[in-house]
């Protein structure tokens, strides 16, 4: 028993002693891949200031396209992110990024409070580099979000995407070049700083293959096992195994080992052993926790209450994990808006696999909706992120935070439309089971008489 979740373990199953080794290891390719483009853009830099010409800021994408030809090294890694493997299914693939959307409010909500707060909060090595990015502070935890956001969604969005040369193709190629870098100026911190900022021996090297392995899995498997089931819904295997076949492929590009992904069994199977093996709650976790409903709380446009995140996270992650990592308890409102919220995600679900239109209308619908919202529109990331290197570690460990918006308490229930959607999902679900009972139990006393 994980959490809320339990399983019965197999002989697919990994035990902790061979999953702790990979903690040392990383994406070597990568990191020596992001050296030769910093010491390209020096050179470039250098030219640039004798020239009296601006000096440019670093794109690592850029200068990886532009100089793969005169370096092996970035011309070998290159071919290797631009090389499609025999196994990946196009058809397939296209399957899977439609599973996204066609459950896209359980995805989300379930990826927001089970994904970060179950998965992050509890994985020490992630809650450690998290904390020395600055990435978790509450002045930036939303863009971090959204960035992360912004990468399913376009490797969700279309086979063009996702192909080599496509938006969603490059992203990932971003976050793995970011990954590195990251890696690169952590250590070199920790070599002045010392094991009291980040001790190698007990969290392994920074963005290490044990955390890609965990990150892919939480991606690729976590919907469909410990998110909407928890909702009330539970896929077909096929889309489950068409979604896990799409983040295989993405972690082929990411540079992260994908044979635990080979199959759904598999896959089912590394993601339950890391979630017994890493899951530890320390102090660390408290703050990432606690950031986490700062930062998201009362942000508009839709205001989301710290009741609500409350809720579904302990509906989703169990009360002793949210207990742990010193969440509040909520009231009955709140319990009833993540139960509204629970109740439409089926609903919409249903109506999709009665009405072929709707589904095909629906899937539509909610890809450009969110493109919009979050990757385009002025509450998002305006335009996009090129995913450069703007959580830099620099010797300090985020703490606990508040936020710099009013207090959310003042505000009416109207001002939170969302949770207002749910509500009245919850009561008209209620009226109608109740009004159900009572035409039943009258259908039934008619006909004893």
């Amino acid at each position: 028993m994980v959490g809320n979740y339990s399983f019965h373990w197999t002989k697919e199953h990994i035990p902790k002693e061979k999953t702790d080794p990979l903690r040392f290891e990383h994406d070597e390719l990568g990191a020596a891949t992001v050296n030769i483009i910093q010491k390209i853009h020096q050179r470039e830099q250098e030219a640039q200031k004798q020239r009296g010409e601006q000096i440019e800021k670093l794109d690592m994408f850029a200068t990886l396209k532009a100089n793969r030809h005169y370096d092996k090294t970035l011309e070998e890694f290159w071919k290797q992110v631009n090389t499609v493997p025999d196994w990946v299914n196009w058809e397939q693939l296209e399957r899977g990024q439609r599973f996204f959307y066609r459950y896209a409010l359980g995805n989300i909500i379930g990826f927001a409070l089970q994904g970060f707060v179950g998965e992050n909060s509890a994985s020490t090595s992630v809650v450690e580099v998290l904390l020395r990015t600055g990435g978790f502070s509450t002045r930036s935890l939303r863009r971090r979000l959204l960035e992360t956001f912004q990468l399913v969604l376009e490797v969700t969005h279309s086979l063009d995407f996702i192909k080599p040369g496509g938006k969603g193709h490059e992203t990932t190629v971003r976050v793995r070049l970011l990954h590195s870098m990251v890696q690169q100026r952590m250590l070199r911190v920790a070599e002045v700083k010392g094991p009291s900022y980040y001790d190698t021996s007990i969290h392994g090297v920074p963005m290490n293959t044990l955390d890609s392995i965990h990150a892919l899995a939480t991606f690729s498997c976590n919907h469909a096992w410990q998110q909407l089931p928890h909702m009330g819904l539970r896929p077909p295997q096929q889309e489950v195994d068409d979604y896990i076949a799409l983040w295989r492929y993405v972690g082929h590009v990411i540079g992260a080992p994908t044979d635990f992904f080979a199959t759904t069994s598999q896959a089912k199977a590394i993601m339950e052993s890391l979630s017994y093996n890493e899951l530890h709650i320390t102090p660390s976790s408290l703050i990432v926790g606690h950031n986490f409903v700062e930062a998201l709380k009362d942000l508009p446009p839709i205001n989301i209450s710290a009741g609500f995140i409350q809720a579904g996270s302990r509906r989703l992650n169990g009360d002793d994990i949210c207990d742990q990592l010193g969440m509040g308890h909520p009231g009955w409102y709140h319990y009833a808006c993540f139960k509204g919220h629970c109740w439409l995600v089926v609903a919409l679900a249903t109506a999709q696999r009665w009405i072929p239109s709707f589904e095909a209308w629906s899937i539509q619908f909610c890809r450009e909706i969110l493109h919009n919202a979050i990757i385009h529109s002025k509450y998002g990331l305006k335009g996009g992120s090129l995913l450069d290197f703007k959580y830099v570690p620099n010797g300090q460990i985020t703490g606990c935070e508040k936020n710099d918006r009013l207090d959310g308490d003042r505000m009416w229930f109207y001002q939170r439309p969302l949770e207002l959607l749910y509500f009245i999902v919850f009561c008209a679900r209620c009226l109608f089971m109740i009004g159900s009972a009572v035409i039943s139990k009258s259908y039934s006393g008619s006909q004893m008489l």
